[in-house]
């Protein structure tokens, strides 16, 4: 199912990277989105941002850059989508600013320790596969956000396995498709102790759900 879902997107994404109404109807679409996201994360010109998923149109790519100015590489495993994902980029000024990789997330060939954040796309499969291998690689204080699906169109994209609400997250409301995005920042393994305390305490290892090294 989740291949299905792929499909309809990229159709859409290319019907937008086409047609300056359709893109600026998608891009208006994904701005709330990526707001939440920026404020949630707390994202500034300083960061350097990975996207995972960009598709043929990379809107959420290009919004992180227009909205913080922020540096961002977008990478997909399909060629086909980068090179019109990078056409997009171009036509809009930003090639300095926005890249385009051919990479596959889920098993990737260059290193991560420069970039602060990393984002995942709705639409990456196997989401599991691909956070694994990312959590692997990143730095600690390297943030994580990870678009969780509506209710009602869960079993249309990949799922992550185990329980999930104890993460710190952001719900999008006015979305059609996108219910939350989920913050979890890397921190060095705790101990036992370290790891009860962060259970019962109010504290910011629970809070923002430490992904161990």
């Amino acid at each position: 199912m989740p291949h299905r879902i792929i499909g309809v997107t990229r159709t859409f994404e290319y019907l937008a990277s086409k047609s300056k109404l359709l893109y600026w109807i998608a891009s208006h679409y994904y701005r709330n989105v990526i707001q939440n996201e920026i404020d949630l994360a707390r994202i500034t010109s300083d960061d350097h941002i990975l996207c995972i998923g960009g598709g043929l149109c990379p809107f959420s790519a290009i919004l992180f850059h227009q909205i913080t100015g922020a540096q961002v590489t977008v990478i997909d495993n399909c060629k086909e989508c980068i090179r019109e994902a990078q056409h997009v980029i171009d036509r809009l000024g930003l090639g300095g600013h926005v890249r385009a990789v051919w990479q596959d997330g889920g098993s990737m060939g260059f290193s991560l320790s420069k970039f602060s954040v990393v984002h995942f796309a709705l639409q990456v499969f196997p989401m599991e596969h691909v956070l694994s291998n990312v959590k692997r690689q990143i730095l600690p204080g390297t943030k994580l956000l990870v678009r969780r699906p509506k209710k009602h169109l869960g079993l249309l994209y990949s799922q992550l396995a185990g329980p999930l609400a104890c993460c710190r997250h952001v719900s999008h409301q006015k979305a059609c498709n996108i219910g939350s995005t989920l913050l979890y920042i890397k921190q060095e393994r705790l101990n036992n102790e370290e790891k009860m305390a962060a259970r019962i305490a109010d504290s910011p290892a629970a809070f923002s759900c430490p992904v161990a090294v």
